[in-house]
């Protein structure tokens, strides 16, 4: 965990393979660049990241935050972020770098997508996490979407290894309808996944997706 120089409520984290999450509240700003990360690099550290995450906690980017990223490929919105300072500079950046925004169904992420002539996915849903103890598994279940659009099941098994060291386990794919929302509940889904229905019972993004997703599949069959 790296933290901003100018504000101690940001932090970074990053995890190889995946894009570099943005955590913390209220707004960022191109100050935050200036991390305790890699010192003596100065900004140069944002060359190494083509993938931006924001949290639920961050609610607005403001100029010459994401110009900071040279080497942006996509970015991450969660449906609690209000707005993004829009430059000329990120503008020329979101279009010579084709730019893919994962974000929520009706919600600024999409909006920002479609205001800036970006391709826009679904962003991955955490739906929860399980622990058998007899077998001494914990399983981790997301609902991803593909470069189509189209939804699927990911799931991590983790287990012990051979030795204090070393994990087992691995992650799998399984086929999920495409309309497999229509109708949904998030009690009526945790019916579906019963090992996960604690952890999807309280689980807000799956709520709103649920909500958003049925809101859209009724006004289409109007």
């Amino acid at each position: 965990m790296n933290f901003s120089l100018f504000n101690k409520d940001i932090e970074y984290s990053y995890t190889w393979g995946y894009p570099l999450k943005v955590l913390g509240q209220g707004k960022v700003c191109e100050g935050d660049l200036d991390v305790r990360y890699d010192q003596g690099k100065g900004r140069g550290w944002t060359d190494e990241y083509e993938g931006v995450e924001f949290t639920k906690g961050i609610t607005e980017v403001g100029p010459g935050f994401l110009e900071g990223f040279p080497n942006l490929k996509y970015i991450v919105i969660p449906y609690t972020l209000q707005s993004i300072a829009v430059t000329s500079k990120l503008k020329t950046l979101l279009k010579k770098r084709n730019v893919l925004v994962r974000g929520w169904y009706d919600s600024y992420g999409e909006r920002f997508a479609k205001e800036n002539g970006l391709a826009f996915r679904h962003a991955d849903i955490f739906v929860g996490w399980t622990r058998d103890e007899e077998h001494d598994t914990g399983t981790l279940l997301e609902i991803r979407f593909d470069e189509e659009g189209k939804p699927y099941r990911w799931y991590n098994d983790v287990c012990s290894g051979w030795a204090a060291s070393n994990s087992g386990g691995g992650t799998y794919e399984r086929e999920l309808d495409e309309d497999f929302f229509v109708g949904e509940t998030l009690e009526s889904f945790a019916d579906w996944f019963s090992r996960f229905r604690t952890a999807i019972l309280k689980n807000e993004d799956l709520k709103y997706y649920l909500k958003t997703a049925n809101k859209r599949y009724e006004t289409k069959q109007q």
